[in-house]
């Protein structure tokens, strides 16, 4: 009778752990990949989703004072907007310019980073403005704006609304 030997397996090998831990490695690694761009893709959203409000209330200011506002937006400019809508992630206020000339301005808007002088997500520019200064109160000499904010999964990695009138 011939001997048969049973060949007793005490665990896997090293190749196959090695070739286990490569195909997790790959796994996670997609999954990783996916998340981050979902997360910046929401954050475009919520960025979008700010400039319309605000948008919103610009033009209930204008229908209310005949003109857009000629300084820098607030609550107490546009009453009712939730206080949030108007500062970006790292808690900057939005970049105000102005002009007095009918072409339209091209603010800079960057990723949220401090100091918030330099780098701002969004950006009112009013223009065709009459009487307008940086200075209080903020009156409502502006005929024409653009709102404009940075996307990070956008081209054109920007985002922008015009004044309705």
């Amino acid at each position: 009778m011939p001997k048969t030997f049973k060949k007793l397996q005490q665990g896997f090998t090293i190749i196959e752990l090695l070739i286990v831990i490569a195909i997790i490695g790959i796994l996670a690694g997609l999954v990783l990949n996916n998340f981050q761009g979902a997360q910046a893709k929401a954050r475009d959203v919520q960025r979008r989703t700010r400039v319309n409000s605000i948008h919103s209330k610009l033009e209930e200011y204008y229908n209310n004072n005949g003109g857009y506002p000629d300084g820098v937006l607030s609550t107490t400019v546009l009453p009712g907007i939730d206080a949030g809508a108007l500062v970006d992630a790292g808690n900057c206020a939005i970049g105000y310019t102005w002009a007095t000339t009918a072409t339209t301005p091209n603010p800079s808007v960057y990723k949220s980073a401090s100091p918030c002088v330099a780098n701002v997500e969004f950006a009112y520019a009013g223009y065709s403005c009459t009487n307008a200064s940086a200075q209080s109160p903020v009156t409502a000499s502006c005929q024409k704006y653009l709102l404009r904010t940075y996307l990070e999964k956008d081209p054109s990695n920007q985002y922008d609304k015009n004044s309705l009138n």
